[in-house]
């Protein structure tokens, strides 16, 4: 009789799938995956180091972090001589561009690219023109009446003029 108990006592166990994993083998997956997430924020990339340029018939001298929203985000269309604004953003995931968005704009890249897309579908103004070199926008802003843009500090050459620096997630004077 004690074997049929034993029996009974077994057969009244939940019956597992053979393909369902055991307890502990659950245990010990959930312990690899919750080793692979990071336990604190993640380590801080290189400082980049920008400076906000412009073609130098531009009649600014300074730009602070609220005027240079206003121009990048182009509800700034054109500077105090009636000259129009053309903003030259970096490629949108470059390490200077994310910078930028998220000091100037307070826009992580996912935000900035849903703003841009927003305003499309509104049919209203683009985002500025993506350049994928500094070198290249340092450039184009020597030639280009108007013009304005950020590059790593050590791209400035004396045929721009620097209106802002961002450093240590701040908007500075030049």
């Amino acid at each position: 009789m004690p074997s049929l108990a034993r029996r009974l006592q077994k057969d009244a166990r939940p019956a597992r799938h053979p393909r369902q994993p055991s307890r502990y083998t659950m245990v010990a997956w959930l312990v690899v995956v919750l080793g692979l997430i990071p336990s604190g924020p993640a380590p801080a990339g290189p400082a980049v180091r920008l400076a906000v340029i412009v073609h130098p018939a531009v009649p600014v001298s300074t730009l602070s972090a609220a005027e240079l929203a206003s121009v990048f985000t182009r509800a700034t269309r054109t500077w105090k001589d009636g000259t129009t604004v053309r903003a030259l953003n970096l490629p949108q995931n470059s390490p200077e561009r994310v910078e930028f968005d998220r000091v100037v704009l307070d826009m992580s890249p996912e935000r900035s690219a849903q703003y841009w897309i927003d305003k499309q579908i509104r049919g209203e103004e683009p985002a500025p023109k993506a350049i994928g070199q500094a070198d290249i926008v340092v450039r184009l802003i020597s030639t280009l009446r108007g013009s304005i843009g950020y590059v790593p500090e050590d791209k400035v050459d004396d045929k721009v003029r620097v209106v802002a620096r961002v450093r240590d997630g701040k908007v500075e004077a030049p």
